[in-house]
């Protein structure tokens, strides 16, 4: 683990990717650390007790929609937090994916007004999802123009359907922790 990683704590801020100006915004964004280790970086304005709660303890089901060399995942925090999770690999120029550690990660909440970590935990990515990622992930660094495809794709999937319905659409995958 690097010296970056182990220093995350509730209550400070968060810094360890930069360049994301995630201000007052929601979602989950989806890093590989240079180390390879992965990280969920859930991003909530205004975060209350009951999403860090939920954040923190509740089972996480995840799904997957694939359409070609195409993945959309969705997590979903018991029964009431849903995220959705696109990943380009080819947005880190020194191919990191290759040396993702294993199917651990850290899910980092966020307080999207002021960058304050609310909670920290770390679980296992189903078998299932994590194989699907690493068979898409390294055949698509060979893709040319594979970037603009994908974020057209997932524009299309986002543009036609909410994300209760790209639930729906999306298979299971497994539970993460589990």
């Amino acid at each position: 683990m690097s010296h970056q990683i182990s220093k995350l704590e509730v209550g400070t801020p968060y810094t360890l990717f930069q360049g994301r100006n995630m201000l007052n915004q929601c979602g989950c964004i989806l890093e590989c650390h240079e180390q390879g280790e992965l990280f969920f970086n859930i991003y909530i304005d205004d975060m209350t007790e009951k999403e860090k709660q939920s954040l923190r303890f509740d089972k996480i089901e995840t799904r997957a929609i694939q359409e070609n060399n195409y993945i959309y995942a969705l997590l979903k925090f018991g029964d009431n937090l849903l995220f959705e999770i696109e990943f380009d690999p080819n947005l880190y120029k020194d191919n990191r994916v290759n040396n993702i550690k294993g199917n651990m990660v850290y899910i980092i909440s966020i307080e999207s007004n002021n960058n304050i970590i609310q909670t920290l935990r770390y679980v296992n990515i189903p078998q299932k999802l994590f194989s699907i990622w690493l068979n898409n992930w390294s055949e698509v660094l060979k893709i040319d123009g594979y970037s603009s495809k994908y974020k057209k794709w997932i524009d299309d999937l986002r543009n036609r359907y909410s994300p209760l319905k790209l639930w729906e659409y999306g298979t299971f995958s497994g539970y993460m922790g589990e």
